[in-house]
């Protein structure tokens, strides 16, 4: 046993540095799939407008909590594990949901300040989802060396978002049945990847494969520009 150190309690010393060590976190990346998935597939629903439903008010909880603050929650824990990527996904898919669905809540007044011109309103909404189409498409290059699952569910985002900026400028209804068509595609991959994530070897029969994408490694930054 090593020499106590005066300048610290007993629990400072030992105990703390024990449950330390011990501490163990569990993978986040199932709750920010689900998270993501869910509320991706409910407006992609409401945007094919399955059973006639166009008032999309009962999906702001959703977007908010679900998809947003749960989101963003299990995007830090995957900082915290140190996954950059996931949790730059997670993180900012997150903040886009929350963002809005505080764009749609009646009480921030947002869309009213719209009401007596609905064109700039339909291009305000273009230019925000044009922003998060190529936000989504600089994921899809910072994944390529991941798995196809995930480089599908990404492309999926990108092609959603594209459908919808198109939508908003031209007021082509077909495109936001479209664009909720490849939602629903990116919900199935987005919960394949979770219930791969989840059903691992110590507590489930089988496993789900990613497919993950093999290429040869990439010369380190430091001695590329070394050369």
């Amino acid at each position: 046993m090593p020499p106590l150190n005066r300048s610290k309690s007993f629990e400072e010393e030992y105990v703390n540095e024990y449950f330390l060590k011990q501490r163990v976190v569990g993978d986040p990346a199932p709750i920010g799939l689900f998270a993501f998935g869910t509320t991706q597939l409910i407006y992609s629903l409401y945007l094919i407008q399955i059973a006639n439903v166009t008032n999309e008010q009962v999906g702001l909880g959703s977007a908010l909590f679900y998809g947003g603050l749960i989101q963003v929650i299990s995007g830090m824990f995957l900082l915290y594990s140190g996954k950059t990527l996931g949790a730059t996904i997670f993180c900012s898919y997150g903040g886009f949901w929350i963002s809005f669905g505080f764009v749609h809540l009646p009480s921030s007044g947002i869309i009213d300040s719209f009401k007596d011109d609905q064109l700039m309103f339909r291009n305000a909404i273009g230019i925000y989802l044009a922003v998060w189409a190529i936000f989504s498409f600089l994921m899809i290059i910072a994944s390529l060396r991941t798995t196809v699952l995930e480089i599908l569910c990404l492309t999926c985002v990108f092609i959603v978002f594209i459908f919808l900026v198109i939508a908003s400028f031209t007021g082509l209804t077909v495109c936001y049945r479209i664009g909720g068509c490849f939602g629903v595609i990116g919900t199935i991959c987005a919960w394949y990847i979770g219930m791969a994530h989840l059903l691992t070897k110590d507590v489930s029969y089988f496993i789900l494969p990613l497919f993950p994408i093999n290429h040869p490694p990439i010369a380190d930054s430091e001695s590329s520009r070394n050369v």
